[in-house]
């Protein structure tokens, strides 16, 4: 994960406790929506940084583990939720046993691993039989802004709209 040694105070500082606007608004809703689907007793976070996606998880009552690269985005996510499990670890190499969680957790994780592919059979491999596998990514073609979402009548945001 090139960069992030250099960048994870200035990631710490930029995110505060609760990230930004599109995780805030966007993604979490998303992925605890699917993770409310089903009963989950472990999860695994791959990618955790400072541990904010962990602590939601585990507010939900999700035994729950995160692993990052970066040693500086894992002491503030020790700093931050000292009951927490999180461990210094690669997304391509995860220091667990097979088929030992029912959740694993990519949040926007694969794209910064260079060997995603090493990295994805290793969340399948640390996955229960009919564990699923959570992933939220970016694209390349647009980046979605506060304003130009569609809501449902409930106010969820479902989908960005190009050219408002």
């Amino acid at each position: 994960m090139g960069g992030w040694d250099e960048s994870a105070n200035a990631w710490i500082e930029a995110m505060g406790d609760k990230g930004d606007w599109g995780r805030q608004n966007i993604l979490d809703p998303a992925m605890l929506e699917r993770v409310a689907e089903r009963s989950y007793r472990q999860a695994l976070d791959v990618g955790c940084g400072e541990g904010r996606f962990c602590r939601l998880l585990s507010a939900q009552g999700i035994e729950t583990i995160g692993i990052d690269p970066t040693k500086t985005l894992i002491e503030r996510a020790r700093q931050r939720d000292p009951q927490g499990r999180y461990k210094v670890a690669s997304a391509e190499q995860i220091p667990f046993d097979t088929a030992s969680v029912d959740l694993v957790v990519s949040y926007l994780t694969l794209i910064d691993i260079t060997d995603f592919r090493a990295a994805l059979a290793e969340m399948v491999r640390v996955l229960k039989p009919g564990g699923t596998l959570l992933i939220a990514n970016l694209n390349g073609f647009v980046t979605a802004q506060p304003h130009g979402w569609i809501k449902d009548e409930e106010g969820r945001y479902l989908h960005y709209a190009l050219g408002v």
